[in-house]
């Protein structure tokens, strides 16, 4: 069985991570050079990274519909809160093979 925990930590830095090149191809002045060096590209910023986030999600859920970005809600996973839209959820998978 896999560690929630850790996969949470990975796919939110991956999302995170992602989201920013995303904001830096978009910026960047010159795609090809050191984009912390680059004048047009913005310093990491959770705040447009979050809303580039929210964007992308949105789009997706109507475009192909579903996402995975894992949380916890009230202490629980989101697999086991009943919202997990992700048809290829490999926690909710597991957890409805317990049963």
């Amino acid at each position: 069985m896999r560690d929630f925990e850790q996969y949470l930590c990975d796919r939110n830095d991956l999302i995170d991570n992602a989201c920013y090149e995303l904001i830096c191809a978009l910026t960047a002045k010159d795609h090809h050079g050191d984009q912390e060096e680059d004048i047009g590209t913005p310093d990491w910023d959770m705040a447009i990274i979050g809303e580039v986030n929210d964007a992308v999600e949105e789009i997706l859920l109507e475009k192909v519909g579903h996402t995975c970005h894992p949380y916890y809600g009230e202490e629980q996973p989101c697999y086991l809160a009943g919202d997990c839209s992700n048809p290829h959820c490999i926690f909710k998978d597991q957890s409805e093979e317990k049963e």
